[in-house]
């Protein structure tokens, strides 16, 4: 049963950006969304911490530099944290994700 919605969101400069969502014991979050900007080729993954769950590569010059993708349903194992992450940027990046918990 959904235990309610959640988001965490995350600036950077020159190295990136990483949001994260703590564990709650006993709990699952399952991940719906993650969108934001950045200034240089990049990946944009959601983690549990350790293992890569999902995953995109940007280009800048291609696409832009705002990514919004929805319509995920990424489980995090349970007890753990749900992470967010750009690799890369120049200068300027935001990385917000998020979904309801289980």
């Amino acid at each position: 049963m959904n235990q309610g919605i959640w988001s965490k969101t995350a600036v950077g400069t020159n190295s990136g950006a990483t949001a994260t969502q703590t564990a709650v014991t006993g709990h699952t979050y399952v991940v719906t969304w993650i969108s934001g900007h950045t200034d240089a080729d990049s990946t944009v993954s959601i983690t549990d911490g350790t293992n890569t769950l999902w995953q995109i590569a940007l280009d800048v010059s291609a696409e832009g530099y705002k990514f919004h993708c929805s319509g995920l349903e990424i489980p995090i194992p349970i007890s753990t944290t749900a992470v967010g992450v750009i690799a890369a940027s120049f200068a300027d990046c935001q990385v917000t994700l998020g979904g309801y918990i289980l």
